[in-house]
């Protein structure tokens, strides 16, 4: 049997099912984190709005303290409940260029409520790299969905470490680390000195040639 529905009727109820399903809005949707850095520390502030409220809440200050903080990334943010939690990676190049670099992982807590944002940072892990940097060099570092890549133009290796173990693979290339570009998805170019591989999210290169190829993103321009 079928019921015949004016048109008004079902756009409504169009209208209603469509706004049921929308996906609701993180919990931290309307803050964002701005940092600054000197060479022996980093730290951020967090500002925007709650639902309630609108200014800046606080932040963190990361200071071991490095010999050279040169690149900074954060990892994917993780929801429960009111609390969000993501990772913050810092790389120290190192002042002399036979000391190994170091990557810091700390792990950013935010606990927000509708008049607030309570935030921590704690040191996770401190990793040395089979990669060598100094005072002049250039850092690299850029992420997938499991591992994180870091480098400078000093070294002919990159640390690949998987973000969940917190353990690092070198990886050895033909010549001097070039550059290191990762795509919105998380597939990442590696590029030494006439050579490159592409690597998936997950891990692993999907691709190796010679020659230099890069990824580009949505954020941020790829400089050729």
């Amino acid at each position: 049997m079928y019921i015949r529905v004016p048109l008004a009727t079902a756009a409504l109820l169009i209208c209603t099912f469509t706004g049921a399903d929308a996906k609701k809005a993180a919990i931290d949707a309307q803050l964002f984190a701005a940092y600054t850095a000197s060479p022996d520390t980093v730290q951020f502030d967090v500002c925007g709005a709650t639902q309630n409220t609108s200014g800046c809440y606080g932040g963190g200050l990361m200071s071991p303290p490095f010999e050279q903080a040169c690149a900074v990334l954060e990892g994917t943010p993780k929801y429960k409940d009111n609390v969000v939690t993501r990772a913050i990676y810092v790389l120290d190049k190192r002042t002399s260029k036979t000391d190994p670099a170091m990557l810091y992982v700390y792990t950013r807590s935010d606990t927000i409520t509708a008049d607030s944002d309570s935030i921590q940072v704690t040191l996770k892990k401190q990793i040395p790299l089979d990669v060598t940097g100094g005072g002049k060099s250039h850092c690299f570092m850029v992420a997938g969905e499991s591992f994180l890549y870091a480098a400078t133009d000093a070294s002919t290796q990159v640390g690949v470490v998987d973000k969940k173990a917190l353990t690092e693979t070198p990886l050895h290339g033909s010549g001097l680390v070039t550059r290191l570009t990762a795509d919105e998805r998380g597939y990442v170019a590696v590029n030494f000195q006439g050579s490159f591989g592409i690597a998936s999210p997950e891990g692993g290169f999907v691709e190796s040639g010679g020659g230099n190829e890069y990824e580009v993103s949505t954020r941020n321009a790829w400089l050729p």
